[in-house]
């Protein structure tokens, strides 16, 4: 298992377009929301703390980044590849597989995070009020999810094409509703309620209590993100090995 792990660290950090999608472009997208005062463009009243405000929802987007379009890409490129299948004939299981991507991308995940924060605090001198112990455990929960949306994307999808609508639409859903650049509280209450459920804005108010201590967290976010790890996990599995790990 640690070797399969290792293995896929490799295989990401020799892909350079990988590593612009997941971490570079994450820190420009940052970088050029945070320039352009783009709170004056969508008229919050939040001027002084929008930064901070933006860095965690932007945290949040770049581990769904990760999993809704790189995974998913990667596991299709892997069957085209047949590479899926050559797995499949060994004593590695298909639990085993996703175990070992899921904590490769949570690595992944970890230097994400740890780019932007430097960013944040070298450039903009925000004040971090980091739980060293809590802040890994949901940067592992939020990671997970949209890497199971990944894996599902990817057992749907036959190949690029095919992933893309997916792949696409789910995105843009998620960062609309995902209070990344704006409060979901400006949406109507139709779409503020259809926010709350879905994982990418309980994962960035998560977020910004841990770094920023601005409230305590929302015990009904934390219980989202539990039903959306459990649940996608539980599918996840079902799906991959039946159609793709066989």
């Amino acid at each position: 298992m640690r070797l399969l792990i290792l293995s896929f660290l490799k295989i990401f950090f020799r892909n350079w377009r990988a590593m612009f999608f997941v971490i570079l472009l994450p820190a420009a997208i940052f970088l050029i929301a945070a320039f352009l005062g783009l709170e004056r463009v969508i008229k919050l009243e939040m001027t002084a703390e929008y930064d901070a405000f933006l860095l965690s929802g932007v945290i949040a987007f770049a581990m769904m980044n990760t999993g809704v379009y790189t995974l998913a890409y990667t596991i299709i490129d892997y069957r085209r590849g047949q590479i899926l299948k050559r797995f499949a004939v060994t004593p590695l299981s298909a639990r085993q597989f996703i175990i070992a991507q899921t904590i490769s991308r949570f690595i992944i995940a970890l230097i994400q995070t740890a780019v932007l924060l430097v960013l944040g605090f070298w450039l903009f001198r925000l004040h971090f009020s980091l739980n060293i112990l809590a802040l890994p455990l949901i940067v592992f929960v939020g990671s997970t999810i949209f890497l199971n949306f990944g894996f599902l994307i990817a057992s749907c999808a036959r190949d690029y094409e095919e992933a893309a609508p997916y792949s696409s639409t789910i995105g843009l859903i998620l960062v609309f509703l995902g209070g990344v650049f704006f409060p979901t509280e400006n949406l109507p209450m139709p779409l503020a309620r259809l926010a709350d459920a879905l994982p990418l804005k309980p994962l960035s108010a998560t977020l910004r209590h841990f770094f920023f201590g601005a409230r305590l967290p929302d015990q009904a976010d934390l219980l989202i993100l539990l039903i959306w790890l459990i649940g996608l996990s539980y599918i996840t599995f079902l799906v991959f090995s039946k159609r793709v790990y066989k």
